[in-house]
């Protein structure tokens, strides 16, 4: 069908909409003799498949036009499997129909999964109970199960489509999954990964494919993409507001144990001060020794004073004294720097600084 059928497959239920008169939308008059209805009341109809939505658009292969937009009814949570049925909060939609962590056909009732046809505890609708001597068929409290139904105590329930009671009595499916022909099978957009059924378009876990992990990233479309806060910078997500590697832009990196990364940029690490534009330890640096600026000259920095020669339990790394058991610049030997977010215990880098 041409985009020009459409549109007039569309204008024509629209019109047909606005000649009612039999009360509904757009038509009909108020007990004062007023018009019940509007152009816009009209406007709000629920369309066909494939129609000019109510803004004038075209609709795509699969959706449906409501009153603000084209939308796939199957899986969208404001207009599931009609327009304007809202899911509640933390729900998703599944196949047309709102679901909070249920089987597709099932309904969250305080913490349980139930099928309203089916359960004497909450027949047609949650807390609705039938009496003792009554059971549940078709979400209708009735003396006896309807014929083709198994009875499952009180539950009269379809054995080839009941969530709860799928293929025989007390077989639940999972979340996402759905009751077709007495098998609990995923339900699309969820594939089977495993024992569990996931969205491979969104789930960071399976992102394209079953144990395609994206790690910090997120899934965005079926493929893993970085997160919103985050840059990729060699084949990784980092945050380049707090990498010392890539600090305000990939490759950036902050020098080693004397800065960190805040905000996007390079400052003096929390033991460090910053001396001629440099991040320096006034502990044992020579040439700032206590004080930026106080030049040790041919002495050594030891505690931040000059002194003639170190103790004897700090050990001299050019003009600095220092601790090689603990001391991140010169972790167990002279020189030898620890990475960027380790310390130095016992003469070895590795965790927390």
């Amino acid at each position: 069908m041409t985009y020009v059928h459409r549109f007039m497959v569309g204008a024509f239920v629209l019109l047909a909409a606005c000649g009612r008169d039999d009360g509904g939308v757009g038509g009909g008059t108020d007990s004062a003799g007023g018009s019940s209805g509007s152009a816009d009341a009209s406007v709000s109809a629920t369309l066909t498949i494939g129609s000019a939505d109510a803004t004038g658009g075209n609709c795509g292969p699969g959706e449906v036009a409501c009153n603000d937009g084209c939308f796939d009814v199957s899986s969208d949570v404001d207009h599931c499997g009609s327009c304007d049925n809202g899911c509640g909060a933390g729900e998703s939609c599944v196949a047309g129909h709102c679901s909070g962590g249920c089987a597709v056909g099932a309904t969250q009732c305080g913490t349980q999964c139930v099928s309203t046809n089916s359960d004497a505890d909450h027949c047609g609708s949650c807390e609705v109970a039938c009496g003792d001597a009554e059971v549940c068929g078709d979400g209708i409290c009735q003396a006896v199960c309807p014929e083709g139904a198994i009875a499952c105590g009180a539950d009269c329930a379809d054995a080839a489509t009941d969530p709860v009671h799928c293929g025989g009595c007390g077989n639940d499916c999972n979340a996402g999954q759905a009751c077709v022909a007495g098998n609990c099978t995923c339900s699309a957009p969820f594939m089977q990964c495993g024992q569990s059924c996931v969205d491979l378009q969104t789930n960071p876990n399976h992102c394209g494919d079953c144990e395609v992990d994206c790690g910090d990233g997120e899934c965005v479309a079926g493929a893993c993409a970085c997160a919103a806060d985050q840059t990729e910078c060699a084949g990784e997500c980092v945050n380049t507001n707090s990498d010392e590697a890539n600090c305000g832009g990939c490759g950036l990196a902050c020098a080693a144990v004397l800065e960190r990364c805040e905000q996007g940029a390079c400052v003096c690490g929390q033991s460090f001060d910053e001396c001629d534009g440099a991040c320096v330890d006034t502990e044992t640096d020579p040439a700032h020794c206590g004080a930026c600026g106080n030049d040790c000259g041919e002495q050594f920095c030891s505690n931040a004073e000059c002194r003639a020669e170190c103790d004897n339990n700090l050990e001299a790394c050019g003009h600095s004294c220092v601790d090689t058991d603990d001391d991140p610049l010169n972790c167990g030997a002279c020189g030898n720097v620890c990475d960027a977010g380790q310390g130095c215990n016992n003469g070895d880098c590795g965790g927390g600084g």
